[in-house]
């Protein structure tokens, strides 16, 4: 039992496993999403032209092939997500009986997602569920459990549970999850007219194009210079669907769900409570669990992920920005510097930049030459852009 007084007060004892669950999920995700940046970053696709008439083409000569860990990891995560929805359940019916489930009542819990209020109804009945005192029709439990369904929104098949439902389904029967590689965007570098794009930037969209050797990615007018940006994801296909969505994004929402709406209304009833942190080391053992989570990190794997493509931009950008100043410390100097500081203060300083205010252009290149002095680059103060 919990008491008012300790962290997380909301969240009793015999369901502190589930801060456990989430903190291995987020583990999980930070892995695949650290794995998919490195392989975009290696370019995975391989582009050339192909001439027709007075229009040149960009094509896909050739795909990397998508490292099979990432797959995996992504099953990995989305397992463990469902896993901590049915350890919460099954821990909850087991703490208002007052007493451990029998090997014939075990089987019966687990978290429906169902379509329509009905179909919830139905599985409530089956299995001889209502021999389980906490689960008979009308007990708040149920009640919760039917606060969570997917039938509660118009679009059953977007909602968190049912998305989170089929993918492990497939995860765990079938296949790992379907991932590919995709491209979200093109657009050149300036607007141009004479440019025909298969994708144009739409954000919080999250949509994409599939690839095949020979996909044409972009038609400009033949013979003419222009730069083109190409952005290609890796993307994931929801079962039931069969919509390519963005890997990181789907795990980033579905790990939000999971941990700030549907563990606390399995477990309170309402969403409104603390959210519990992701990031709790469980590599080591803890003493006291509830006080341990004081000490966990509260920003999730695919918001910290975030942050470092920001900061990683940020940071060829702040160079790119100063060195060409008459005052600039030089190139080397900017980027050991930039190379110091930690995203966040890297984001602190572009956004700064970003206001157009002098003041905050000569504080920052006040940093960058007291830097340069202090680990002794040479000639600071005339290195100038070189």
């Amino acid at each position: 039992m919990s008491h008012p007084d300790l962290a997380y007060a909301w969240l009793p004892d015999h369901q502190l496993h589930v801060t456990h669950t989430l903190a291995h999920v987020d583990h999980t995700i930070d892995q695949t999403i650290r794995l998919i940046h490195t392989y975009s970053e290696q370019g995975p696709l391989t582009l050339g032209e192909v001439a027709e008439g007075d229009r040149s083409h960009m094509v896909v000569k050739a795909i990397a092939p998508l490292p099979a860990a990432i797959p995996r990891l992504v099953a990995d995560a989305l397992t463990q997500l469902r896993a901590a929805l049915e350890h919460t359940l099954y821990a909850e019916v087991e703490f208002l009986l007052g007493r451990p489930l029998t090997r014939e009542e075990a089987p019966r819990i687990e978290v429906p997602a169902t379509a329509t209020e009905r179909d919830f109804d139905q599985w409530l009945r089956g299995r001889r569920r209502a021999d389980i005192p906490p689960l008979v029709a009308g007990q708040p439990l149920v009640e919760r459990l039917r606060l969570l369904q997917p039938f509660q929104q118009t679009d059953v098949d977007d909602h968190p549970l049912r998305v989170l439902a089929m993918h492990t389904n497939l995860a765990k029967h079938r296949m790992p999850a379907l991932a590919a590689t995709r491209v979200g965007a093109v657009y050149p570098d300036t607007p141009d007219q004479s440019v025909e794009v298969a994708i144009a930037p739409d954000p919080g969209a999250g949509r994409s194009i599939a690839l095949t050797q020979g996909s044409v990615l972009a038609t400009v007018p033949r013979g003419e210079r222009i730069f083109l940006n190409v952005f290609p994801t890796v993307a994931l296909q929801r079962p039931h669907t069969d919509a390519w969505v963005v890997a990181a994004a789907e795990l980033g929402a579905l790990e939000k769900w999971v941990r700030t709406a549907a563990i606390p209304i399995l477990v309170t009833g309402a969403a409104d409570v603390p959210n519990l942190p992701p990031q709790l080391d469980i590599t080591t053992g803890h003493d006291d669990a509830r006080q341990a989570l004081l000490g966990a990190g509260t920003i999730p794997a695919a918001d910290r992920a975030t942050v470092r493509i920001s900061a990683a931009v940020s940071r060829a950008s702040l160079v790119d920005l100063l060195a060409p100043l008459p005052d600039s410390p030089g190139r080397d100097a900017l980027h050991a510097w930039i190379a110091s500081l930690d995203d966040s203060k890297v984001l602190e300083r572009m956004h700064r930049l970003a206001g157009g205010q002098v003041v905050a252009l000569v504080g920052i290149l006040a940093e960058a030459h007291q830097f340069a002095v202090d680990h002794r680059f040479d000639n600071p103060s005339t290195a100038g852009g070189h």
